[in-house]
């Protein structure tokens, strides 16, 4: 233990131990519900499944662009 170092003044962000938000995030939030895009992983995807990605990229951009704000204001 004589490499160990004192952790003091430690801020924790997420979710505290009663599961309610810090900082506003919360899974439902940021959790994406739209189509998976494995279906157009084959040689010739449709127009349909080809979209299908497009919207999933898209969602999560946005979501994820939204993680990133939250948390660099929370700083």
């Amino acid at each position: 233990m004589a490499n160990a170092t004192k952790l003091t003044n430690l801020e924790v962000k997420g979710l505290n131990v009663t599961g309610s938000a810090v900082l506003g995030i919360t899974k439902a939030t940021y959790q994406t519900t739209k189509t998976d895009g494995s279906a157009a992983a084959g040689e010739a995807p449709t127009k349909a499944e080809y979209d299908a990605v497009v919207t999933l990229v898209n969602d999560l951009k946005a979501k994820y662009n939204a993680l990133v704000k939250t948390l660099a204001e929370g700083e």
